[in-house]
């Protein structure tokens, strides 16, 4: 099918309420999009917006040439997937979220895998925040999510993967630091001690940021922040340097073998853990190659 662009056009400056604002983001020059309405209008001789009003608001007909657009679009969308499932999954497309952390700690280990068996479909991976994932997803860019646990969105739906603990991490010098303690242990004191301590922590939206702020609010812990970061192992190797504490997943000590110079504890009872999962939108049937990725992945980690 031809790209038609139309429905996009509208629903922007639907959502705008106006032409200027609605150029911008869809990164068009106002003349051509007013052009072009003017030339869909005429096209069908209806007027399908209101430039009588400010915001600009949609005509009855706008409202129906949209409703129907949306229809056509879907239609197109069912007609792709059954064309791709009789395909035999030789030739397909996903969309792939992820954030920072998993991407750089599992990818490796299984999309090679499912490459090499379905190397006709193709892998567009766009990594960003939690937030910024779940947000794509819910638009309809991503087909399927690798991420973490929370998800705060009803509108999505996940599959869980694994776990793995988190760890508290304070390093030597810290108050709460213990010489002989060489060995991961569960912590061995309220952790609303742990209130207006120094800690270095990932970025807000981050999948790990979301589960360190549930702990915080579950014990009434007010960080002192000293750093925040986009980088799971700076945090770590910043508190194993003194400069705070920080909480991390068990991957970045079992699969990076990093020099340990702190104290490691687990959290909560029961404790704490980093669920990684599958998200998706919820109520969408996922393509072929979408399913196929995920029966993939639940079967690749059976082993945790």
């Amino acid at each position: 099918m031809k790209e038609d662009l139309s429905l996009e056009y509208l629903l922007a400056i639907q959502e705008y309420g106006n032409i200027s604002h609605a150029a911008n983001a869809l990164f068009v020059s106002q003349p051509y999009l007013s052009t072009y309405i003017k030339n869909l209008e005429s096209k069908l001789g209806v007027e399908l917006l209101n430039r009588q009003v400010t915001p600009l608001v949609l005509t009855y007909a706008g409202e129906l040439y949209i409703s129907y657009m949306q229809e056509i679009h879907e239609m197109h969308e069912v007609m792709m997937r059954d064309i791709e499932a009789l395909n035999e999954l030789k030739k397909g497309r996903i969309v792939l979220g992820i954030n920072p952390i998993l991407a750089s700690h599992m990818l490796y280990d299984f999309l090679p895998e499912f490459m090499e068996k379905y190397p006709g479909i193709e892998i567009q991976l766009e990594e960003g925040t939690a937030n910024e994932m779940e947000a794509l997803t819910l638009q309809n860019k991503i087909d399927i999510c690798i991420s973490m646990l929370p998800i705060k969105n009803t509108g999505l739906v996940y599959e869980k993967l694994y776990e793995e603990n988190i760890y508290l991490v304070i390093p030597k010098g810290h108050i709460f630091y213990e010489e002989n303690n060489k060995e991961i242990k569960h912590i061995p004191f309220p952790p609303s001690k742990l209130n207006h301590q120094k800690f270095i922590l990932l970025k807000p939206g981050l999948g790990l940021r979301r589960l360190t702020d549930n702990i915080f609010d579950h014990y009434a812990i007010s960080p002192t922040i000293t750093l925040e970061t986009n980088n799971i192992e700076n945090a770590f190797r910043l508190a194993n340097k003194g400069i705070g504490m920080t909480i991390i997943p068990e991957c970045i000590i079992t699969r990076d073998q990093l020099k340990i110079e702190s104290n490691l504890y687990t959290l909560g009872n029961p404790v704490y853990k980093n669920s990684v999962v599958i998200s998706y939108k919820k109520d969408v049937v996922l393509s072929p190659a979408a399913s196929a990725f995920l029966k993939f992945a639940k079967k690749r980690y059976l082993q945790f």
